[in-house]
């Protein structure tokens, strides 16, 4: 994909990849999400991590300004980071039969291990979430006596 770069470090793999304020955005986001997972073998936390993807670039869609999405691996985690050019600090909605919208950040957080945001010195913000593989540890099979 045009723009995507990967950067092999010592903490790990990290992606970052600039997206439009297009719907199509939020397609292209899953795509490269799913791509670095399965790079990682990390397909245990697709469906939450596709998720919350999709929460937070919908929410930097509405800023109308190229965006950038950031996915980074240590371990048993990714990191999940939206960037936008709003200072404008992100409020989870509480639940209300009557809105049909404003639940983004409420899946964000019962999706992820944990989630927040911060401002950026040269202005805007990044919302960021960490989902964790959570697969049961299985040891080793050993000979039985």
């Amino acid at each position: 994909m045009h723009g995507m770069t990967g950067v092999r470090g010592v903490t790990g793999y990290t992606y970052r990849f600039p997206l439009p304020p297009h719907p199509i955005a939020a397609e292209q986001a899953r795509i490269v999400t799913r791509l670095a997972l399965d790079t990682w073998d990390m397909d245990g936390i697709a469906d939450d991590a596709l998720l919350i993807v999709a929460e937070l670039v919908t929410n930097a869609m509405k800023i109308g300004d190229v965006f950038h999405l950031t996915l980074s691996c240590q371990g048993d985690t990714v990191l999940i980071e939206v960037s936008d050019g709003s200072e404008a600090i992100p409020d989870p909605q509480q639940q209300s039969l009557s809105r049909v919208d404003g639940r983004g950040l409420l899946l964000v957080e019962a999706c992820s291990k944990d989630w927040g945001w911060r401002l950026e010195d040269d202005g805007g913000k990044t919302v960021w979430a960490l989902c964790a593989d959570t697969k049961p540890y299985k040891p080793a099979v050993q000979n039985a006596l």
